[in-house]
């Protein structure tokens, strides 16, 4: 039963809505980023999601022959026992020799011993195999991969390394593509000598070395050697079998693990984790990879061998050592990474709750230091200040009755406190004082030429005076006396100063008002206000004032 696998796609969904919600909600970025990191984060996620489907469309698709075969292989098989065995993907040459075992159509699938062997007939093909497998098996990747070498059906080394360039770049996909290290194992498939044992089932035996991790001290391969060399006594077959095999392990050291592993090759190296021979294979003579290497350093020519009847065996004994994955359901693996994608999310959003906090106490206070350095008399600036702080106190007010927007909450909003201060600083603004008011009285109305003393009847023309001076108890009162230029300065400083004192004595016998609230002050012909050329100059110079001027000391009070 094919399974659904890590859920990739969903994910990803839920990934890209975190990352919206958090940028429209939160802005962690700023309010300018949000349009450009939404279209950034849909087209992110639109790509992935139609490159992902496109990709396991297509791996199911060219894969269903194989998807097939592998249903009604394991159909017998417990669920339970088919999650635990390997499953290993064979590539390589004579894949037929290998599989088919007599049947009428090739063999796709064979269940060894404890282990599930696939065969793909093209290297190239092993990324789409792969990623169909980890769907087929709930998540869980291949394995290994088995690459079956045949130096005898290669005409020369160059052939044979071309091909072994093509299976490097296929696992290297492969292991991208379902995003996991696939180990890879070699197989040689080789007639080592024309001699027969006295044991049929002795060519049938593998030498082999694998392990748990990558192999990459080439000192293990004497072992293999050794031991055929330990056999070899009194035996002519062991003796040439054991001859062939050093022969054959050397080159495949240098030829095909050379190539392999070769780091200056543009894909990745062989994860190598085991490799095998065996006295078995095709037919083979002088002209092939590996007898051309043995001509050249022995200069004696390989007796012509005939093939190996099939089918051949798998190599079992390299998978004994095989590292096993730790399953874990793709969907408890998603689980945790949705966890996981939701605390980021979380970071995000209290990163960005924080910023835009401390940008909200920078602003206010910035308001309140730009309002303070005001001085009064520059009211204009002043006011516009003042109607900041009550736009930011209004604000403050807004978050406190409906609740803070979640760009400013996650436990991170301090705004509250400062509205002591804005309302202190709002209530702290005294618009200026008025201009004074200013009565102009003529002097002539009130004094005859020259006199200092108030004519009979001129009191009337005080009315207006006497009123305002009541109205504004709180301002104090100067008199001022102003002449034209005729006659002596002196004199008419000093006339001027004696008029301003006369009115301001019967100001304070009509309104009452205490004398300390007066001050009297002559100008004599010091402040014109018209020219003194024309007799209608002189007139109007010649004239008292009556103006009301804050009480500085009762403002302050």
């Amino acid at each position: 039963m094919q399974r659904l696998g890590y859920p990739a796609r969903s994910i990803v969904v839920f990934a890209a809505l975190l990352a919206l919600a958090v940028q429209w909600f939160v802005e962690p970025f700023g309010k300018e980023w949000v349009w450009f990191s939404t279209a950034a984060i849909v087209v992110a996620a639109t790509v992935f999601i139609v490159w992902r489907t496109r990709q396991l469309s297509r791996a199911r698709r060219r894969s269903a022959h194989i998807l097939h075969a592998l249903g009604a292989a394991t159909v017998d098989i417990p669920l339970n026992l088919r999650a635990r065995m390997p499953l290993v993907l064979v590539t390589g040459d004579a894949l037929a020799s290998l599989f088919d075992r007599g049947a009428h159509e090739p063999r796709l699938v064979y269940i060894g011993d404890g282990a599930i062997w696939l065969r793909v007939d093209r290297p190239q093909d092993l990324p789409e195999v792969a990623l169909a497998m980890r769907q087929w098996r709930d998540g869980h990747p291949p394995d290994g991969v088995v690459l079956s070498i045949a130096p005898a059906l290669h005409l020369d080394a160059d052939a044979l390394s071309q091909r072994l360039r093509v299976a490097r770049q296929a696992l290297a996909d492969a292991s991208r593509l379902v995003s996991a290290r696939l180990p890879g194992y070699i197989a040689v498939y080789q007639r080592l000598t024309n001699l027969a044992p006295r044991d049929a089932n002795s060519t049938r035996e593998w030498h082999s070395v694998s392990a748990a991790a990558p192999i990459i001290d080439a000192r293990r391969f004497e072992i293999v050697i050794r031991n055929a060399e330990s056999e070899a006594s009194g035996d002519r077959y062991a003796a040439a079998h054991a001859a062939a095999l050093a022969s054959i392990v050397g080159w495949t050291q240098r030829v095909i693990f050379g190539t392999l592993t070769d780091p200056r090759q543009p894909a990745a190296p062989w994860a190598l984790y085991g490799a095998g021979w065996i006295d078995c294979g095709p037919a083979s003579d002088a002209s092939r990879p590996w007898e051309r290497d043995v001509q050249s350093q022995t200069r004696v020519a390989p007796a012509k061998v005939d093939a190996t009847p099939a089918p051949w065996p798998l190599p079992q004994s390299l998978i004994e050592a095989m590292p096993r994955r730790v399953a874990m359901s793709p969907r408890v693996a998603a689980f945790a990474h949705a966890i996981g994608i939701a605390a980021l999310a979380a970071g995000a959003a209290f990163l960005g709750a924080g910023r835009n906090n401390a940008a909200l106490l920078n602003r206010i206070h910035a308001d309140l230091d730009r309002y303070a350095s005001i001085t009064p008399d520059h009211d204009a600036a002043r006011r516009d200040a003042r109607r900041s702080l009550v736009a930011d106190r209004d604000e403050l007010d807004r978050y406190a009755r409906t609740g803070e927007p979640l760009k400013l909450s996650f436990g991170l909003y301090h705004g509250a406190q400062l509205v002591p201060a804005l309302n202190t600083a709002i209530a702290s603004y005294q618009p200026p004082p008025p201009p004074p008011a200013v009565i102009t009285l003529d002097s002539m109305s009130l004094f005859d030429s020259g006199k200092a003393q108030l004519k009979p009847g001129s009191t009337r023309a005080l009315v207006d005076a006497v009123e305002m001076i009541k109205a504004h108890p709180g301002k104090r009162i100067l008199v001022a006396g102003h002449t034209d230029n005729a006659g002596d300065a002196a004199s008419n400083l000093k006339l001027s100063n004696a008029r301003a004192a006369a009115l301001r004595d019967w100001l304070i016998d009509a309104s009452g008002i205490p004398a300390t609230q007066f001050a009297v002050q002559g100008y004599g012909d010091t402040r014109p206000i018209a020219a003194n050329g024309t007799p209608a100059g002189r007139a109007k110079n010649r004239r008292v004032e009556i103006t009301l001027v804050p009480d500085r000391t009762n403002s302050a009070n």
